[in-house]
Formats: C-alpha cells, sequence, structure tokens
C-alpha cells in the first residue's frame, strides 16, 4: 500500500508539470489496505484521470460499473474517464467484488472503501472534498443508490457520507426487493448476490432507505431499455421528491441499455455535457 501510495504521489507532481493530454492517468493503484484479510490484488484497484492543470474544476466523479453484479472491470471505461476529465472534472473507476465471490453487500463495502479513499486521498490531487458525485450504470447504479442511503456503508469504511449528488445512469436493482418478488424466469444470478431471502431483497434496496437528505440526484434511463429499469427509475425519482430531495428524471430517446453508458464515452456528448453541468452546478 506504502509503495502505491507512493507511486501515486509522483505521478500526481508529474501531472501537474507535464500537462498531458486528458491529464495523467494513474493505473491499478490499491484502496484497501493490502494487509486486509479480505484483500483482492485484482478487485480492489481503481483508475484516476486527471483532468489538464488548467482545466480542474475540484470535483470528483466515482464511477461504479455494471454486469448483474457478477461482471464487470474498470478497463472497460477509459473513455468514460477520459471524456469526463476532458469536461475538468476528477475521474475513479474502480473495481469491486463480484458474484458469486461476494454478495451484494460485501460489494457495496468494496464501494464505499473505494470513496473513503478517494476522500483521504483527495488533497494529493487538489480535489474539493465537499464535491464528490458517484455514478454507476445498471448494477453499478444500484451500488452507487445503496451506499449513499444506507448509513451502514460509510460507517463501515469509518468515515461520514461525503456524498454531494448521485448520477444513475439506466440502474437496475434500485427496488431489488420488487423485481426478485415477481419471480422471474432467469433470475437465479440476481440471487446468488442476494440470496434467496425477501428480507435481504428488501435490505438491499435503495428505494427503502430514501429519506429527507441534502444529496442530489440526477437519474437517466432510456426509452428502449428495460421496463422494470423505466419503472424503478420513475419511482425512485417520485420517491426523492416526496421526501423533499432534489431529484431530476432525464429520459433519452431511442437508447437502449447498453447504448445507455455509451452516452458517456464521448467528450462532447450532449448528455455528458449535461451531467458535466450538474456536477459543476
Amino acid at each position: 500500500m506504502f509503495r502505491s501510495f507512493i507511486i501515486f504521489l509522483t505521478f500526481s507532481f508529474l501531472a501537474f508539470q507535464t500537462g498531458a493530454k486528458h491529464g495523467l492517468i494513474l493505473k491499478d493503484v490499491d484502496y484497501v489496505e493490502t494487509s486486509a484479510k479480505d484483500y483482492d490484488k485484482v478487485e480492489h484497484k481503481l483508475d484516476i484521470y486527471l483532468p489538464e492543470q488548467n482545466n480542474y474544476s475540484g470535483r470528483t466523479l466515482l464511477f461504479i460499473h455494471g454486469g448483474s453484479w457478477e461482471s464487470g472491470h474498470k478497463e472497460t471505461y477509459k473513455l468514460l474517464g477520459k471524456a469526463f476529465a476532458a469536461n475538468g472534472i476528477i475521474t475513479v473507476v474502480i473495481n469491486y467484488r463480484l458474484s458469486p465471490k461476494a454478495t451484494y453487500d460485501e460489494m457495496a463495502y468494496d464501494c464505499a472503501r473505494a470513496v473513503a479513499w478517494v476522500k483521504k486521498n483527495s488533497g494529493e490531487y487538489s480535489a474539493d472534498t465537499n464535491q464528490l458525485f458517484v455514478s454507476g450504470h445498471s448494477a453499478g447504479g444500484h451500488l452507487a443508490a445503496l451506499i449513499t442511503l444506507d448509513e451502514t456503508y460509510f460507517r463501515k469504511a469509518g468515515i461520514t457520507n461525503p456524498i454531494k449528488g448521485v448520477i444513475l445512469n439506466d440502474a437496475f436493482g434500485l427496488n431489488i426487493f420488487k423485481y426478485l418478488d415477481h419471480g422471474y424466469k432467469g433470475d437465479a444470478t440476481f440471487r446468488n448476490t442476494f440470496t434467496n431471502e425477501p428480507a435481504a431483497w428488501k435490505k438491499g434496496s435503495p428505494f427503502f432507505y430514501i429519506k429527507r437528505n441534502s444529496v442530489r440526484y440526477y437519474i437517466l434511463t432510456g426509452t428502449k431499455t428495460y421496463p422494470v429499469i423505466k419503472s424503478e427509475g420513475q419511482d425512485f425519482n417520485a420517491r426523492n421528491i416526496e421526501v423533499g430531495n432534489s431529484s431530476e428524471l432525464h429520459t433519452i430517446k431511442r437508447k437502449r441499455h447498453i447504448a445507455m453508458i455509451l452516452l458517456f464515452f464521448g467528450k462532447k456528448n450532449a448528455v455528458l455535457k449535461d451531467v458535466v453541468a450538474f456536477i459543476k452546478k
């Protein structure tokens, strides 16, 4: 861990000296102590995409990939990291343990630990510690919402909730209780993650933790995405508004589930620009 931190500091210094295209990319930084019992040398890594020196907004976005809680890797999202960094956002893309090795609870804890690492080390790359945002696509959106709303995870990670805003990109699982309670054919993979116990489904559903808070929510769904994702997004937005939270729901025309995340891969994409404006607001 100490060696990784020294490398991180060295790269951070170089980032401000070189002004490289899209800033410097810091790869495979450990966000869990290597001495930890549950440390995973692959999954407990993150990449940091730094904007060029003259384009720093001070805002940080931590992105959590999707993949039905059983697949996905930070390497897939290089273009996302570069796109947000090109718009002045310090961008952190993480790995986390996946099913069947981990339950949703352990995945969420990993994500909270990644946020805690960013919070602790943000001063090393000139980030504003009061402007930390999280985002996720599909199952990653579920995890982003869960760690923001269920106080258990940040408490276990040893910090108070630092999240300023949440950007959900076609998130799935915001009310996994409602989905699994229907008993859809082919949901066995989700039961690997959430077990067969309805109590666990409810505990793992961000929807049930919504209460009045200061977090801002930005929810994106595609008009051609899965119906359950559209309904979950609508319910999540409506419940936040009902309790008095700041929440926006944006539907993107003619976009299916996978196409939704591709919107974050282009630095000049209009949807990405709107998300950047939300972060910088």
